[in-house]
């Protein structure tokens, strides 16, 4: 019996190995789970560094940029996923020059607008913005730009299936840098306040973008007049754009419980919050791998017309993101308190935040990479729908138990619309595609 069984394991291993879409999942997230312990270090770093209440506005801040960023890249992110899987499927070189040049252009001009926007705002009304966000602010919305283009190039990269290319940069080189630049701050005596820290966070983006822009350039398939007719920039600049709101408000659904504390709460208790949340991104790396994945497989499934084949591929991803989420978040559970301490004793108090949002990360993933398959479909209105009930639920339940009891209402808010969720995507992603992506767990799928 034991034989057996590990025979079975090891022929599933030697499969896994030599599908190309779960050994671009591995690989993406054997250095997701790296990104996860450098990222979870730099906050540390940060929370032992920084002032509580600094810490605090920081992360506020920066999480509003996690989500006003998707505004500025306009939608070629995301569009990225869907246009160059096919016309590389496709050999069209020249339609792929063009849709890149155009994403180029349309994030500058997109990014730098919504900065200068915010630049005259603090200018024109610094009345409106609390003292301790004015200086901030302003830095982030200089940076804006730099770090809307990083934002891009990343999707590009996951576009072409460089999954590794599409996470170090990013996820591991910048926050390198950053504890580089905190460490030569604190060294050089300068205060480690929350400007000084986005300082050394937009510079680093700097470097990042140039590597970025270098490592595109090295790679990119032989270099063809790109395709600049007015008719096929607009229609990929309208198939970005109709994109954005969908992702925009899944970008705030993710970010909605601090963003929400933000109002609610005080900065320091934000900042527990967030701890706990960080802490759990050492179990988000398996959706995130799986997601970086799925988007392309998806893609290609679809500019091949194989729905039998797309099915499969959606209850394979959906069957291993929900299995390896459970380890993942039970290893991170068992290691909370330690993993909490390291930011600081205070921090040890969101532990119980941290079992709440565990069990959230779970009821997400049993429905996987249902909102990459939207995209890649071009179902902007779905996707709209679906993260928009998600999102006025959550504040909704928010509002309602974040005043009864703070941080770990919040915490049982996430919970309760991730459930939520769940209902929702399945019955109409069903019901609008004909796909099921609910897990499977014991289904047998034939890749």
């Amino acid at each position: 019996m034991l034989h057996t069984m590990i025979a079975r394991l090891r022929q599933k291993a030697v499969h896994a190995v030599r599908d190309p879409g779960l050994r671009g999942a591995l690989v993406s997230i054997i250095v997701r789970i790296a990104a996860a312990f450098v990222g979870l270090g730099l906050q540390i770093l940060l929370a032992r560094l920084m002032a509580l209440e600094d810490y605090g506005v920081y992360v506020i801040l920066w999480t509003w940029v996690s989500v006003v960023g998707q505004i500025g890249v306009l939608g070629f992110y995301d569009s990225a996923a869907r246009f160059i899987p096919r016309y590389g499927r496709r050999e069209k070189q020249a339609h792929l020059a063009g849709f890149l040049a155009t994403g180029f252009t349309a994030v500058i001009a997109g990014s730098g607008l919504i900065a200068a926007l915010a630049l005259v705002f603090l200018v024109v009304l610094p009345g409106l913005v609390d003292e301790a966000f004015l200086l901030p602010l302003a830095v982030l919305a200089l940076g804006f730009p730099v770090l809307s283009l990083e934002t891009y190039l990343t999707g590009v990269f996951r576009g072409f299936g460089w999954y590794a290319l599409s996470t170090i940069p990013g996820f591991i080189f910048r926050p390198v840098l950053i504890m580089l630049g905190v460490g030569i701050a604190r060294l050089t005596g300068l205060p480690l306040d929350a400007v000084t820290v986005l300082v050394i966070v937009v510079l680093a983006s700097v470097v990042v973008l140039v590597a970025q822009a270098l490592m595109l350039r090295a790679r990119l398939p032989k270099r063809e007049e790109p395709v600049t007719s007015h008719e096929r920039r607009r229609f990929w600049l309208l198939a970005s754009v109709l994109m954005m709101p969908a992702m925009t408000a899944e970008e705030l659904f993710v970010w909605i419980d601090v963003l929400i504390l933000g109002f609610l709460v005080s900065p320091d208790q934000a900042s527990l919050y967030f701890a706990a949340q960080r802490s759990l991104s050492l179990a988000a790396f398996v959706q995130y791998g799986f997601m970086l994945v799925a988007a392309r497989g998806f893609s290609l499934s679809l500019a091949s017309a194989d729905r039998t084949g797309l099915q499969a591929r959606i209850t394979h991803s959906t069957n291993a993101t929900f299995w390896l989420t459970i380890p993942s978040v039970a290893l991170t559970l068992v290691a909370g308190y330690p993993l909490l301490h390291l930011f600081g004793e205070a921090f040890v108090q969101a532990y119980t935040c941290l079992v709440l949002l565990g069990l959230a990360y779970v009821i997400r993933a049993a429905t996987g990479q249902a909102a990459e398959l939207l995209v890649v479909q071009g179902r902007y209105r779905l996707s709209l729908v679906i993260v928009s009930i998600s999102v006025f639920a959550c504040v909704l339940l928010l509002l309602l138990l974040v005043p009864l009891w703070g941080i770990t209402g919040a915490a049982a808010a996430m919970v309760l619309v991730q459930m939520l969720r769940l209902v929702v995507v399945t019955a109409l992603v069903h019901r609008h595609t004909g796909y099921w992506v609910l897990v499977r767990p014991f289904a047998r799928v034939k890749a």
